[in-house]
């Protein structure tokens, strides 16, 4: 309620302002003008026929009123359309590219908040700039290194002094750079669809506990290869929401889990259900995130391990909180450095 009227006081600010200004204004020369005369009367500086003449003092008055009206109205719009061009000239640079640009205007209060409005626009646009400008600097990077990879072997594979074990060896990296290629080709694609959608398509009612059992049972072969235990709690609950978009967000989470968590680890998966939403987490006792990197963990392409020799691109879970923020969940992620990290997503159930 009190943002309410706080935003309706703002709004009417000004007019009120202006009002009462006028108002006072007038009062002020009324108030001068009649003493003026009042006195040139009792000093007898008016003769006897102008002083008992009722139309010299509201000409007077407005004399006076239009004077100082008009003075008062030079410096105040003087004082306006500087300002305006203070706003032309900061959208004129922000238009330009300098998103560093700032406005500072004070008063009226429409022009307070106008520029608060536009120092905030140019902050989320300078935002926008260093993720874009991120986006193609990483995406360059992950997409140069497989292919010069892929150049190097195959030039290396053309001698015929190669033994076939080492040939196999290189066919291997080419595969497995061709590989890396065409996944991050299809995780670019995705994220693009999945970011450029803003309704939920395809939405049905499923139960997301045996979703997830079967995404575990997908990745059973890398569970065993690495010797880790896995704790599963989950319950059979039903979301309303798309089933082919959430598998994504469960395997993405099992596969970063296996990935990160050292042999013979542990993996947890939990679910709850409150009155309206379900809470899944996602729990490891792998190598933990940075405090630093915390934050950045859902950017594009962003990968904690700067050498990028972990195999992936950086791309899991930007697609995950995409698809999450789709069905108006959450996720949040805690981590401590060799401890281990948990993922927490909360979903509506849609009951």
């Amino acid at each position: 309620m009190s943002k309410m009227s706080n935003k309706l006081s703002s709004r009417i600010s000004l007019p009120l302002y202006f009002s009462l200004a006028v108002f006072v204004i007038f009062l002020i020369t009324v108030v001068i003008t009649g003493l003026l005369f009042y006195l040139a009367n009792v000093f007898g500086l008016l003769n006897e026929k102008i002083a008992q003449d009722g139309t010299l003092l509201p000409v007077m008055t407005l004399i006076a009123c239009t004077i100082i009206g008009t003075s008062i109205s030079a410096v105040t719009s003087r004082k306006m359309v500087k300002s305006i061009r203070m706003f032309i000239e900061a959208t004129d640079r922000l238009a330009k590219g300098d998103f560093s640009m700032r406005l500072q205007l004070k008063s009226p209060p429409e022009f307070k908040i106008l520029s608060e409005n536009f120092n905030r626009m140019a902050e989320e646009l300078g935002g926008i700039e260093i993720l874009r400008t991120d986006f193609i600097n990483n995406f360059s990077h992950e997409f140069k290194t497989p292919i010069v990879s892929i150049k190097g072997f195959a030039e290396v594979l053309k001698h015929d002094d190669l033994s076939k074990e080492e040939r196999d060896e290189y066919l291997d990296i080419v595969i497995e750079e061709s590989a890396r290629l065409a996944s991050l080709a299809s995780n670019v694609l995705e994220l693009s669809k999945i970011a450029a959608q803003t309704i939920l398509t395809n939405k049905a009612r499923f139960n997301v506990g045996e979703q997830i059992r079967q995404s575990v049972l997908l990745l059973a072969a890398k569970l065993e290869k690495k010797n880790m235990s896995l704790n599963v709690n989950v319950q059979d609950y039903n979301i309303s929401g798309n089933k082919e978009l959430l598998n994504q967000v469960w395997l993405n989470l099992l596969d970063n889990a296996i990935k990160f968590t050292p042999d013979k680890g542990l993996i947890e998966v939990d679910m709850k259900q409150n009155e309206n939403t379900i809470v899944i987490l996602f729990r490891d006792n792998g190598s933990g995130i940075s405090p630093e990197g915390l934050p950045k963990i859902f950017d594009k392409f962003y990968q904690q391990d700067t050498s990028h020799s972990t195999a992936g691109n950086g791309l899991g879970l930007a697609i995950v909180n995409q698809i999450i923020h789709l069905h108006e969940g959450t996720i949040a992620c805690s981590s401590t450095p060799s401890q281990g990290t948990t993922f927490t997503i909360t979903i509506p159930n849609g009951l």
